[in-house]
This record gives C-alpha cells, sequence and structure tokens, in this order.
C-alpha cells in the first residue's frame, strides 16, 4: 500500500507534548522506565508475563522501524506475533499514520484518540483496545521519553527503545535525544531493572 501524503492529526508539535518535555527536567519519576533495551526484539516476553504485564501497547516509528516506515523486518514481525501467541494483548499506537500495519494481522490499530503522551489517550488505549482496566498490568514500548513516556503519567509501565534509524525531521530526533539524556541522567541505564 503506498503512502496517501496524509498525516495523522496527533503527529506534529502539539502543546502536551511541548509540555511534556518542558517538565521533565522537574518531574524525574515521568521517566521511570521499567526496561531499556536495544532492540524491540530484545524484549523479554517471558519475563513480562512473570511480571504480571497482561497488555502492550507498541510505538512504531522508531521502534518497530524506521520514521514512517510500511515495510517491518521478519524478526519485528515474528517478536509481535510471539507476544499475542504468549497470551498478551496487544495494539500499536502511534502518532503518525495508521494505515501501514497489514504486517501485523490480528493486532488492533489505537485510533481516534488524543495525542501521546496525553494520558487520556493511553487510557482510552488500554480500555478500548486491549479490554483492560489495570495500567499497572500494561507496559508501553517505545523509543521516546517525550511521547512514549508519557504512558508512566497513566500509570503504565514504560520501555525504552534504542531509536531505529531512519528519515526523521532534525527536531523531532534533537528533542527525543535530550529527553533520553535527561532520562538517564536521573535513572543511569543500570538502574533500568525491571521495576516489581
Amino acid at each position: 500500500m503506498k503512502s496517501t501524503g496524509k498525516t495523522n492529526p496527533r503527529e506534529g508539535l502539539k502543546w502536551v507534548k511541548i509540555l511534556r518535555f518542558l517538565s521533565l527536567p522537574f518531574f524525574p519519576g515521568s521517566l521511570r522506565t521499567y526496561q531499556a533495551v536495544q532492540r524491540f526484539e530484545d524484549i523479554s516476553i517471558e519475563d513480562l508475563v512473570a511480571n504480571g504485564i497482561k497488555g502492550v501497547l507498541l510505538d512504531a516509528d522508531g521502534t518497530l522501524g524506521p520514521h514512517h516506515t510500511r515495510v517491518f523486518s521478519e524478526p519485528v514481525r515474528k517478536h509481535v506475533h510471539k507476544m499475542v501467541e504468549n497470551g498478551l494483548r496487544v495494539a500499536i499506537y502511534t502518532n503518525a499514520m495508521e494505515d501501514r500495519f497489514e504486517a501485523f494481522e490480528g493486532v488492533a490499530v489505537v485510533t481516534e484518540v488524543p495525542p501521546k503522551p496525553d494520558p487520556r489517550g493511553f487510557e482510552i488505549a488500554m480500555k478500548q483496545y486491549l479490554k483492560l482496566n489495570d495500567p499497572e498490568s500494561v507496559c508501553m514500548v517505545g523509543d521516546n521519553y517525550i511521547t512514549d513516556g508519557g504512558a508512566v503519567d497513566a500509570g503504565m509501565r514504560f520501555i525504552h527503545v534504542q531509536p531505529v534509524p531512519g528519515p526523521e525531521n532534525f527536531f523531532h530526533r534533537a528533542t527525543r535525544a535530550l529527553a533520553c539524556r535527561i532520562a538517564r541522567w536521573h535513572f543511569p541505564p543500570n538502574s533500568h531493572k525491571k521495576m516489581e
């Protein structure tokens, strides 16, 4: 399927993103990281299940593949399906284009919600798409502490993935990198252990 050239209305510079970015140095608890991994496929599904995780929200751009990609690697596709096969409820939650996830058959795509990091969007995604009510049983997987990390403010756990390189604007890349540095300063990599 070719790109229509349209973007999601949640994409781009939004006040909710600006406010979260500006608040990060002052509210380090909102940077709490449940796990930090190099690649999405490095996430241990067995550990998630053992730690009471029942639902997973997946960012797409920079997490499952390059920015705005429509082609996802076989290891990524297999890992998503392995999550489902292991009983996890999985949904893709992106602020960008939503019409490019045919490779993830049976996985819901969150639509018509406020943009990340608005906690209302995470709550709707949890209740309507994962059919769960306890945010502590849900984790958000993403590459961006500004948007995806908003899951922490919604009471969810956050798994940070090193961004997949790809075409994206300089401002997005720079603010994401700065937010990650702030997170690492408050929570060094060796402190990113699974929270019980």
